[in-house]
């Protein structure tokens, strides 16, 4: 078969032949292990993506424990966004962005179910949807920094296409990561090319004109961002 009709890769390929090639990640790299696939995010995408959010990718453990099977993902304690087994009832966000990012945004968009599960259903019925930058799990409890080189490579053989498949209206980087993975596709290299760190006022053309937004991450660590970060998920909901 010509390589140039040859069907596109799979996620799990991508990454396990980026970490063939780097041997020095084993054990911080799984790359079988796709959380999203074992969540069935895919079932959840609104027939119309109003706004993409666009995440950096998978936590790595499970209460304690690391995540080692796509079973570990579906477990009560799995605080992966997609998981809606996980447990949410002692987990209630008390401060504005002391939950995991799931809460956060729940609370940033105004969600207000008595489950994560009712949450999900809430967020995909405004049209709205998830996806990670890197889509396995990579153990940042073991290297902190996901490696440019793998960003570069879920951005443009993974995230890509995944785009261009949900033709979302708007797009909303959520962190450094995100925003890094965005400017490997060249739909959106351009518009990005202006915008420094995530934390920093983007031009005034990247929402009207290439209908992107970019924020900061929304966790605790960011709480000093509040402000900007509450500002932006107020035009969001604008948009729903």
């Amino acid at each position: 078969m010509d390589a140039r009709s040859s069907p596109p890769l799979s996620a799990a390929e991508v990454y396990r032949r980026y970490a063939a090639g780097r041997p020095e990640l084993r054990g911080v790299i799984l790359p079988g292990l796709l959380p999203h696939m074992a969540c069935g995010a895919a079932y959840r995408r609104p027939g119309r993506v109003k706004v993409l959010f666009v995440a950096e990718s998978p936590p790595w453990a499970a209460g304690r424990q690391e995540v080692l099977r796509p079973r570990d993902c579906k477990r009560p304690d799995y605080p992966y966004f997609w998981n809606d087994r996980y447990d949410t009832r002692h987990r209630r966000a008390m401060a504005p962005l002391s939950g995991g990012l799931a809460e956060n945004l729940f609370w940033l968009l105004g969600l207000d179910g008595e489950s994560r599960r009712e949450n999900l259903e809430l967020f995909a019925g405004e049209g709205f949807f998830l996806v990670d930058t890197v889509k396995c799990v990579f153990r940042k409890n073991r290297k902190p920094a996901i490696p440019a080189d793998l960003i570069r490579v879920s951005a443009r053989e993974v995230l890509a296409p995944e785009v261009a498949a949900l033709a979302p209206e708007y797009v909303v980087v959520l962190g450094n990561t995100a925003l890094a993975g965005l400017r490997e596709i060249e739909l959106y290299a351009s518009a990005l090319a202006g915008v420094g760190k995530i934390t920093q006022t983007p031009p005034e053309d990247l929402f009207e004109e290439h209908r992107l937004l970019c924020v900061p991450y929304p966790g605790g660590h960011n709480r000093r961002y509040l402000d900007r970060i509450e500002s932006v998920f107020a035009a969001i909901r604008d948009l729903v």
